[in-house]
């Protein structure tokens, strides 16, 4: 090797960063993987330089979460950082005061908020 190859090698400095996957995301875990993975990138790398390392496509919709905040793809990483990767997040629970009713055949459906207020039939 030459002098300007090894020159050019110690000036690229790099992190390590843990990367945890949960739901769908753990299909990018290395086969037979589990728990956190470490993944080392450049120094001044985001979060978006590391989902391409992994693999993820550019356009894919991922949750990042970096050292326990809630990011996105241009949250700059540091040496340590924990990354956390989850697919988006949809419905849930209604908020307080908007519980709803599904009847499915004459009763509410398993998991549904139930109302206990008796309605009078129409005269």
């Amino acid at each position: 090797m030459s002098r300007n190859s090894d020159s050019t090698r110690a000036e690229t400095r790099t992190i390590t960063v843990a990367v945890t996957f949960f739901a769908d995301l753990r299909r990018f875990l290395p086969r037979g993987a589990e728990g956190p993975q470490r993944y080392t990138v450049p120094e001044g790398a985001t979060a978006a330089d590391l989902l391409a390392a992994i693999g993820v496509e550019p356009g894919a919709e991922v949750t990042i979460a970096v050292d326990g905040e809630l990011g996105n793809r241009e949250t700059p990483l540091r040496d340590g950082s924990d990354v956390m990767l989850l697919n988006p997040m949809e419905g849930g629970a209604a908020a307080a005061g908007e519980a709803t009713i599904q009847n499915i055949g004459g009763a509410a459906a398993v998991g549904e908020a139930t109302s206990k207020t008796a309605r009078r039939p129409p005269r």
